[in-house]
Formats: structure tokens, sequence, C-alpha cells
């Protein structure tokens, strides 16, 4: 099975619609906030941002980093981004984000050189006028293991807000929320929170499922926020990540079978496609 150029190519468009529905809307302008504040006040000033996997936050990050608002006190290239590992170190953190200036030779961190390097990194965000940085999947270091290590990136983050003066986003799942009581000094910096829940079967997601449908050009999909919307909800299980993957194989499914419309066959077949055979989930398209 593959799929034609034309259906790829629609397949492409959906994924780059971005709907800013209102708990994301309202996280987005507060991180807007927390960016003009630190860099006008110059303190160590943050925010966090809890969601479960698939609601949103890398896309949030991503909008940041493109700046889709067109806030003025947000240049391009302004924004640092490095993902925790589920292991993660100082070392690792300063690795990706010394990443972010593409150097000829990218420096290393190990144990007898983070220190060396956090200066090179601080100096590289001063000289770059760098405005945000963001650490996704923070929640891995309330997850580690060994303390001496969830210790010691605390330490990091504090030290490294404290030297640059720039304002840090944290993202995580709900174990993030440990931040509100974890250490006083890392809390009072970063104080602010954000949630992206998961969505409920109401009038939201169906105001969600008509923005996608008014977004998409190429491909009808008004039969989702009418016929469908509930069984589509059963099948994203309310997160936006499944929910954008089943809109745009069905809509790549559609446009194969020569319609203009996607119809319940499509999605039950989406479904099967996503899932898979050995899925123990049920098709609510069936």
């Amino acid at each position: 099975m593959s799929y034609s150029g034309k259906a790829l190519q629609v397949g492409t468009l959906i994924s780059q619609i971005r709907v800013h529905h209102t708990s994301f809307k309202e996280t987005l302008d507060g991180v807007g906030r927390i960016i003009q504040l630190g860099n006008h006040l110059r303190q160590p000033v943050g925010a966090s941002v809890i969601a479960p996997a698939g609601a949103g936050k890398s896309l949030l990050i991503e909008c940041v980093q493109k700046n889709v608002c067109s806030w003025s006190f947000l240049r391009e290239n302004s924004v640092l981004v490095a993902s925790l590992k589920e292991a993660p170190t100082v070392a690792q953190i300063q690795d990706d984000l010394l990443e972010n200036f593409s150097y000829a030779i990218s420096p290393r961190s190990r144990s007898q050189t983070n220190a060396v390097l956090f200066n090179v990194l601080a100096e590289a965000i001063d000289q770059h006028d760098i405005r945000l940085i963001a650490l996704d999947e923070y929640q891995h270091v309330f997850l580690a293991r060994k303390v001496e290590v969830h210790a010691a990136i605390i330490d990091w983050t504090k030290r490294l807000m404290s030297r640059t003066k720039r304002p840090v986003l944290l993202s995580g799942t709900e174990t993030l929320r440990a931040i509100e009581t974890a250490d006083p000094q890392l809390s009072t910096r970063i104080p602010t929170v954000f949630s992206l829940p998961e969505f409920k079967n109401n009038e939201e997601w169906r105001g969600l499922l008509t923005a996608f449908a008014t977004a998409a050009r190429d491909i009808n999909l008004s039969l989702l926020c009418s016929n469908y919307a509930t069984a589509v909800f059963k099948a994203a299980e309310g997160t936006m990540r499944r929910l954008k993957l089943l809109i745009i194989e069905a809509s790549m499914i559609a446009i194969d079978d020569h319609k203009g419309t996607v119809e319940k066959d499509h999605l039950q077949l989406a479904f099967e496609r996503i899932f898979g055979s050995g899925s123990s989930r049920v098709n609510p398209f069936r």
C-alpha cells in the first residue's frame, strides 16, 4: 500500500494546520508574557507547562520558536530548546542547548568540563541575545532514580537562570507538578504553571473539529464535526496528536478513493492503519 502524490500533499498541508484552542492560546499568551517581562526586567523568571503526552507541549514550543504570534519582543532564532532524555544529566542538557548554536566543532560536555561549558553556554546565550530557554520533558528530572542527579539538574537550572537572567520554560507530564514543592529556590523563580489538559467530548471538542474543517481547504472534513464527532473523540482519546494523525490518514485515504469528503469508511480504515491489526482497541467507526 502506498499513497499517491496528491494524497501526500494534502496530508502535508493538514499536518501544518495549527489550531489554538482555549487552553493552548491561554498558555501561549502566558509564555509571551514571561518572555517579555523576563527580558525587560532581566530577572530570573519562568513558567512550567504540564500536559499529558500528545496534548501539544512540543507544538507549543515550536509555535514560540517560530513566533507564530508575531511578538515584537521575540527575535528570529532567539529561543533555545533542549529535550531531556529518560536518564538526564547536566552534560546532556548542556550539549543539546549548545547544538542550537551550530558550532563548526560542537563542544561536548564531560564531567570534568561541565563547569567550563556552562560558561561557554552562558556567554553564547548573551552574545546571541537569546530570549527564552525551553527545556522539554523536564519531568524526567523528578523521575531520576539517583537523588544526586535530581539535585544536580535543579541546581544547574537555578544557576543558569541567575547567570543569564533569561526566562526559562519547563514542559512535561503531570510528574512535573513536583516543581511546585521540590525546591523553593526553583519554584520562586518559576512560579507560573500552565496546563494543557486532555479534551472532553463537549462543545470545545466540536469547536476544535470545526477549526480543522475550516482550515483544511483540499478536503471536506465537515462530517467529523457532526456525524462522527463522538467516534472521533473515542479514537483520539481526547489528545491533539492522535486527532491530527487520524485526520491526516483519513484525508489521504479519501483523496486516493477519489472522494472530496472524509467519510466513515475512510475513518475506519485510517484507525486500522494507525493502530494496527494487533491493537486491543475497539474501532469506533465499525
